[in-house]
Order: structure tokens, then sequence, then C-alpha cells
């Protein structure tokens, strides 16, 4: 691995390998200046987390379970992500299904709503989103941009029987909407 550099830890790590060897493999990532993406959960995540990963994505349920608490709107998963982002996180992305998603960085706090469509499929959506806006943020470097690309991408893999494809992410990108998330609005 070399700087500029993606690696994505996805899914449930397996039991088999001690947890020491990612938090090693995060570490090196740290040092070596490649970007960290976690979109996993339990406490891999919550162990994690502390390295200062580049991107995590927990969906709505993951992302209470770090605080022990069960969360029930945009403001109270605003508030939580914002805490990540305070711990070191560069970019969290909380995907709400049907609300939505919202995305956390020490700059933005920006709500998007589900694009309408048919849900035929959900299967891999929040991979597409990761997947979306890593491919995004590759390219200009620009968060706003690559959430809504994100957003997008799990939106066609959800109206899609399986994982989507670029004309369909296109063709959802439009009706993607971002709005910022006011301080006023974030839960206490």
């Amino acid at each position: 691995m070399q700087k500029g550099d993606w690696l994505v830890l996805a899914g449930s790590l397996p039991d088999s390998i001690p947890e020491s060897f990612f938090m090693d493999l995060a570490e090196t990532c740290r040092r070596l200046g490649v970007k960290f993406v976690l979109d996993t959960s339990g406490p891999a995540l919550a162990n994690l987390i502390q390295n200062g990963p580049f991107l995590i994505k927990p969906n709505q349920e993951e992302l209470g379970e770090l605080f022990g608490r069960h969360i029930t709107d945009m403001a109270e998963a605003a508030f939580y992500a914002k805490k990540l982002v305070h711990s070191g996180v560069q970019h969290v992305v909380v995907s709400m299904g049907g609300d939505g998603a919202l995305l956390a960085t020490s700059e933005l706090l920006l709500q998007a709503k589900a694009p309408k469509g048919k849900v035929i499929n959900t299967v891999g959506a929040g991979d597409s989103l990761v997947s979306g806006f890593i491919a995004s943020y590759a390219m200009d470097a620009d968060a706003e941009k690559a959430f809504r690309y994100g957003v997008a991408s799990g939106s066609a893999t959800a109206f899609s029987p399986d994982l989507c494809t670029k004309d369909k992410v296109d063709a959802v990108l439009e009706f993607v909407e971002v709005y910022p998330i006011k301080e006023e609005d974030v839960a206490k």
C-alpha cells in the first residue's frame, strides 16, 4: 500500500483473525497515507474508529450501538455522527433506509432524502453507497458531491434486481436532494 491508495474493511470481520491485526492494519494505513474506510459493525467498528478512519458508514442501528442508544431520527443521528467526527473520523455517512442518509465532516452536516423508486432488492445497497462515495471522491475530493453520488449508487442498487450500473446511478443522481442540517436541528 502507498499514499493515495484506499483500503475498505467491510462486512463481518472473521473471528479467526485477531482484532490486533485490524488495528495494525489501520495504523499502517494512517502512517502511509492510505485512506482507510470502515463499513462494519460491532466491537470491530467501535475499536477501529479510534484510528481516525477516512470514512465510516454505519446504518442507523449500528450508529446507536456505538453509543449504547436507540437512534430514532435524523437529528439524533446527526448529533452522534458529529461526535464521531470530533473523535477523529473524517467522514461519517449514516444510512437511514427510506429516510435517506446523512454526511458529517468537520465542515459539513448534510442530509440526503432517499430518491423515490420501487425497492426491489436492498442487498448490496450499503456497499454501493460506499463504493459510489469513494469513486466520486477519488475523482475530485469533493465530499458533498461524493455523498450525493454515494446515495445515488445505493439507491440505484436498491431499485435493481442486482448491483447498480453506472447508467442507473446516473439516472438516479438527478433525483438525489441534499440539504444542510442546521445546528439548531441537531438533537443535544
